[in-house]
């Protein structure tokens, strides 16, 4: 385990990640710096580090709609309202993966890391792009 500072945390991530070919791996290598990049050696509670998995069809660019599979990690701002959160989005053309309803869920939710993973492992925004290459991966630091 090694303490990093949220803000750096992108840096990390990038390193961590390396390519990714598929929402498996990004999955894989995304849990695996969560475990090993944290922001202290021990959380007063779990809202100051927690995951997010998201996926839906948007156009938020007005460029057309691209089915995303998200990622957050977001981390607490002491003495403040907003958050930082570092996203790794996997981009896919709609009609690879057909019509799917929106979805999302916060580790926080959950007993425990693994009920979270296995629970988006059996999400249908998971298994429809399903050893899929992305046709893009973005990874982004942002304040809420």
């Amino acid at each position: 385990m090694e303490i990093i500072k949220p803000s750096k945390s992108k840096k990390y991530l990038k390193k961590e990640l390396g390519k990714v070919q598929n929402q498996q791996e990004a999955l894989d290598r995304f849990i695996c710096f969560f475990h090993k990049y944290k922001i202290k050696a021990e959380l007063e509670h779990e809202e100051e580090d927690m995951l997010l998995c998201q996926y839906g069809t948007y156009d938020w660019t007005g460029k057309g709609e691209n089915y995303e599979f998200n990622l957050t990690r977001q981390f607490e701002i002491p003495n403040d309202d907003e958050f930082l959160q570092l996203r790794l989005t996997l981009f896919y053309k709609p009609e690879t993966v057909g019509e799917i309803e929106a979805d999302n869920s916060w580790s926080t939710d959950f007993k425990n890391l693994d009920d979270w993973i296995n629970h988006i492992k059996s999400t249908v925004g998971f298994q429809k792009v399903d050893g899929i290459k992305p046709e893009k991966v973005e990874i982004e630091l942002v304040r809420t």
